[in-house]
């Protein structure tokens, strides 16, 4: 982190948001990047939440600000207090949440984000991007707009990641899909969200019930090929584990 010679902060020397879990760090190469999307997905009880919740908390304690769009309203401040203990409520006050209750208000929220956004915004988080479009599928014909408009609600955060020099934290719900190699987990809206994000990072459940495992996915990469660490989740959060 660097300074000016009157002690200003010089954001423009940012480059990655840590997460505050050593492991998932060391593979994400410092954190989550700034100008462009990443996507953490998983199924339940697997910390996408909690991580979300730490990354802001991480950004936050260098006194850079964070916009949180907590549609699955799941942003516990009792949960802040746990991970942040000392300065639960003074970080919070440098935490902006929207608490979009329809897919539609969800666009509105984004469609409007630049508003909120100052220079010291680093870190823009949508948690989950796609719990309120799961809740509105019907019909085909609605479903092909549903898909337009997430479609065109992640192309808009790629843009503000990029105009702003900011990070983008996407997290996603699963399901299971199954093709020529089997049963895989992927995010809903697979095509769309993997479409996007620069960064895709799995969470995973291990065989070890204390233990969770993070896949760092890339295009060419197969399953075996991924990079990956591990990570228990606990009242503090995310934390390191060796295997």
């Amino acid at each position: 982190m660097k300074y000016s010679l009157s002690g200003t902060l010089l954001i423009d020397n940012l480059h990655r948001i840590s997460t505050g879990c050593l492991s998932i760090d060391k593979l994400l190469n410092g954190g989550f990047p700034l100008d462009c999307v990443s996507l953490v997905y998983g199924e339940a009880t697997t910390g996408k939440t909690t991580l979300a919740i730490q990354t802001s908390i991480e950004c936050v304690r260098k006194n850079f600000k964070v916009v949180y769009v907590d549609a699955d309203q799941s942003f516990s401040h009792q949960r802040l207090s746990q991970l942040a203990p000392s300065d639960a409520t003074e970080l919070g006050r440098r935490i902006i949440i929207f608490l979009p209750e329809t897919f539609s208000d969800q666009s509105s929220v984004i469609e409007d984000l630049e508003n909120y956004l100052t220079k010291a915004t680093k870190l823009i988080i949508v948690d989950t991007v796609t719990s309120l479009y799961r809740a509105s599928l019907g019909s085909a014909e609605r479903t092909f707009t549903l898909n337009r408009e997430l479609s065109r609600q992640i192309a808009y955060l790629a843009e503000i990641a990029l105009k702003h020099h900011v990070c983008v934290m996407l997290t996603s719900q699963v399901h299971s899909s199954v093709d020529e190699q089997g049963w895989r987990i992927e995010p809903v809206a697979r095509r769309i969200l993997f479409h996007w994000p620069k960064v895709k990072l799995l969470l995973k459940p291990t065989a070890k019930a204390d233990v969770k495992e993070a896949v760092l996915e890339h295009p060419r990469s197969s399953a075996e090929g991924a990079a990956r660490c591990y990570y228990t989740l606990t009242e503090r959060g995310l934390e390191e584990v060796s295997r």
